[in-house]
């Protein structure tokens, strides 16, 4: 039986709330000012942003309700993505509430928000509010952030987080090696059309093709144990160690969410590395990283031309064709969802890691800022420092999968759960 919108949306919002406070479970309350990554905020400001920017978005936004408490209205209203520490040290503050408060002012927002549902799906002069645009939006934000939480996470002091038992063990293996498939020339599309899906952000507008001359491309990422021989066959390879990795003594490991596993577990996961790193990597194997247009053409597109909503066809995404949406709390050896291969063999596109491109995040033609709404979501990243990178990691939710979707992150920054292949010209 189908749920009433608003029930429907309550659902969504009440499902989504719940994975936020288990992540936010697992991390200890006195560790809630800690910072772990110098470019971004302690982890209480995350634990106040997600709800002061869902009412900021619904409640002070689109339905002009006014402050719920304009003092956490406002300070939880924007993070930051500043070049380096002493930048992220100018836009942060010393002294935050108390976790109580937080606590109590998120409590407060998501009953404002749940209330004022019925309002917005009754609102029929918004472009925002029509196909509840702004739930798709406030939901997105929070799932996008789960990720941010998750990879933190992976930079706190070893201990500090467990795994619970509920989550099962990493996946160990040298996963498969990767074989060059050759893509065929033809279009690729990015982005989509304003009425063509439910919800897109605004950098996901207007649609566009792109004529792609042939290229081959890497069948599956570039692994841990790949980058170990790269780093051994380098003159100089201090700087292309992975931020990933731990050293102690002759051994070597790989972090994690639930802290750092040993490298003999995790050779065969993709390597997590920044944009500038993997660049190094696919000139050393005489290529480069895919084109933004490349990979789109690679997933989801075939030899005919013929279009597909996922590389591996038409069917709705399964654990059998990747490792997203949090089917596991870890990567997987490469080549463990063959099933998720694409028309040509290419494999795991979706899944795993978001990929580097070299596509520097820019607009689509016709873009359209969300003025109205978030004016800086898309546009303070087109600065030329920033990648788009593609697919999608084991922490993105399934909602985040759609064609059009896209992500991007400064190639210099190397804490996101990110992977490449490499590809080469024809």
């Amino acid at each position: 039986m189908t749920l009433p919108l608003e029930s429907f949306w309550k659902e969504k919002l009440d499902t989504t709330y719940q994975r936020t406070d288990l992540l936010f479970s697992l991390l200890p309350r006195d560790a809630m000012l800690e910072r772990p990554i110098g470019l971004r905020h302690p982890f209480l400001f995350y634990l106040g942003h997600l709800p002061a920017f869902a009412w900021n978005q619904i409640g002070r936004g689109v339905l002009g309700a006014g402050h719920l408490d304009e003092a956490f209205d406002v300070l939880f209203e924007r993070g930051i993505d500043p070049k380096d520490d002493q930048g992220a040290r100018r836009s942060t503050i010393s002294s935050w509430p108390s976790v109580s408060a937080v606590l109590a002012y998120r409590d407060e927002a998501r009953r404002a928000v749940r209330a004022r549902i019925r309002e917005v799906l009754g609102r029929a002069d918004d472009p925002l509010c029509e196909n509840a645009r702004i739930l798709h939006l406030v939901l997105e934000h929070e799932l996008m952030h789960q990720e941010t939480l998750l990879y933190m996470f992976a930079e706190c002091r070893p201990g500090l987080i467990s795994r619970p038992a509920s989550i099962a063990p990493p996946e160990s293996g040298k996963g498969r090696a990767a074989e060059r498939i050759r893509i065929s020339a033809g279009d690729a599309v990015i982005g989509a059309a304003w009425d063509e899906i439910p919800f897109g952000w605004d950098n996901e507008f207007g649609r566009t093709t792109v004529s792609v001359g042939a290229f081959s491309l890497d069948s599956l990422p570039v692994r841990n144990i790949d980058w170990l021989a790269f780093l051994r066959a380098n003159d100089d390879p201090s700087s292309l160690l992975p931020r990933s990795w731990i050293h102690s003594g002759a051994r070597r490991f790989v972090k994690t969410a639930f802290g750092p596993v040993p490298f003999e577990v995790a050779e065969g996961w993709p390597v997590q590395v920044s944009g500038e790193q993997a660049r190094a990597y696919c000139a050393h194997r005489g290529g480069r990283l895919p084109t933004e247009a490349e990979l789109c053409r690679a997933a989801f597109a075939a030899p005919d031309d013929a279009r597909r909503p996922h590389p591996w066809g038409d069917a709705a995404p399964a654990p059998c064709h990747g490792n997203f949406d949090f089917a596991r709390f870890f990567p997987s050896p490469t080549g463990t969802h063959p099933a998720g291969a694409n028309a040509w063999g290419v494999e795991e596109l979706v899944g795993n890691g978001w990929e580097w491109t070299s596509t520097p995040f820019s607009p689509l033609p016709g873009f359209v800022p969300y003025a109205w709404t978030y004016p800086g979501y898309s546009a303070d990243f087109f600065d030329g420092e920033h990648d788009v990178v593609f697919g999608a990691s084991w922490a993105t939710d399934e909602k985040l999968l759609r064609p059009s979707f896209r992500n991007w992150y400064r190639r210099t920054y190397p804490y996101a759960f990110t992977s490449f292949r490499v590809a080469w010209d024809e």
